[in-house]
């Protein structure tokens, strides 16, 4: 069973942090590795990653399934995870 509430919970922790300009310092590589320690933390609680990484994914370029950096998320997936 997921722990629906906890990933939006971080969801919209992503998207205060996006909104106050957090990620706009950062290149890819570092964004990335947050975004990680931030589903870490998830995983701890039995977090989805999908639902933590909803639309503020697309947004920072994170595919939520692979976890790559791609420019071209649809849907919070890179063109290899949809197809």
């Amino acid at each position: 069973m997921s722990n629906h509430d906890g990933s939006y919970m971080l969801n919209e922790v992503l998207i205060l942090l996006e909104k106050r300009g957090y990620f706009s310092h950062m290149n890819p590589v570092e964004t990335k590795k947050f975004v990680n320690e931030i589903l870490s933390i998830g995983n701890e609680y039995d977090c989805n990653d999908g639902e933590i990484l909803e639309d503020i994914g697309e947004k920072l370029g994170i595919c939520y399934y692979c976890m790559e950096y791609n420019k071209d998320i649809e849907d919070g997936l890179c063109p290899s995870c949809r197809s």
